[in-house]
């Protein structure tokens, strides 16, 4: 299984390596145009995308992923944006999560895990983080 990264610095693919089980082939790209290109050109089963810098078409990427059949699962995180609205993304689908910095560590590893098992179509839908899950009644 393929995971792509895209960070324009090397923390989150290296967290990623760390935290993803060993079978899984971290692909780290650090722009933007060369996610769209690697989504396009070699779809990845996943991916991981860090919402910076401001102001690039988040929307665009994310529907990218969509168009693949089937959809590419993708977690969107940001330490800048506090939500997909304000991020630009719209409303999130089934195949996208959304986790906002900062997080701890087993929390990005649950959302890993959760991503991994929507790639394989074992996860039920929808793939949403655990922020945006309803909380549970007590």
């Amino acid at each position: 299984m393929r995971l792509l990264v895209l960070d324009g610095s090397r923390v989150l693919p290296s967290l990623i390596r760390r935290l993803a089980p060993p079978e899984v082939e971290v692909v780290s790209v650090p722009a933007f145009e060369e996610a769209v290109a690697s989504i396009a050109d070699d779809p990845p089963d996943a991916a991981i995308v860090n919402l910076t810098p401001c102001g690039l078409p988040w929307r665009e990427l994310k529907a990218a992923c969509q168009r693949h059949e089937p959809p590419i699962p993708v977690l969107f995180e940001s330490c800048v944006f506090r939500s997909p609205d304000e991020a630009g993304l719209g409303r999130l689908d089934a195949s996208a999560a959304f986790l906002t910095k900062p997080y701890p560590l087993s929390q990005l590893r649950r959302e890993i895990d959760r991503l991994l098992l929507a790639a394989a179509g074992d996860e039920q839908p929808p793939f949403r983080s655990a922020a945006a899950r309803p909380a549970a009644k007590s």
